[in-house]
């Protein structure tokens, strides 16, 4: 098991001290092994990372600037104002191992966020498409303007939930 709690700030243009983006506060990490008879083996693995800052999107010039850029611009004077969830993830492993004479063949199964926890992260700047992702929606129902002015903004969240299974072997010699 492992725990550690820091802090990680900056000052900003203004003097005042700010989050860095990699001040989560909190990380914890926990393992547990066990060998079972006839060369078998399970290994768990836990681990908690506590939310990331960052820095929220500036909505006016977000939707003036998204056509030319492809993405929302962040409002500095807010840097690192808001934080991410907390993430947590468990992985398992399942080992057999087979000893010949001159080598050793080890197959496993390992199964990373098996129980599916979602992984936050930054939100995504757009405007609101068709039902068929062919173009923009607007307010007014003509083109999209340059400027964005008849868009409909929206802030997509970032909440991603993977799940790796991975079968694989290990020859040692």
């Amino acid at each position: 098991m492992s725990y550690t709690f820091y802090r990680s700030e900056f000052t900003n243009s203004s003097g005042d001290y700010v989050r860095a983006n990699w001040d989560n506060r909190h990380l914890l990490s926990l393992t547990w092994g066990y060998k079972f008879n006839r060369n078998w083996e399970l290994g768990l693995k836990f681990r908690y990372q506590g939310g990331a800052p960052y820095t929220p999107f500036d909505l006016i010039a977000s939707q003036q600037n998204y056509l030319t850029l492809g993405t929302g611009v962040f409002n500095y004077n807010q840097a690192n104002t808001l934080t991410l969830q907390s993430f947590n993830a468990a992985d398992v492993r399942i080992d057999k191992k087979w000893n010949f004479r001159r080598f050793t063949l080890d197959v496993f199964l390992d199964v990373q966020n098996w129980y599916g926890a979602a992984n936050p992260g930054l939100p995504n700047y757009t405007f609101k498409r068709n039902a068929d992702n062919t173009a923009f929606v607007t307010t007014n129902g003509q083109p999209i303007q340059q400027n964005g002015s008849n868009a409909i903004p929206v802030i997509l969240p970032n909440d991603e939930v993977s799940i790796l299974p991975t079968i694989g072997f290990i020859v040692e010699f």
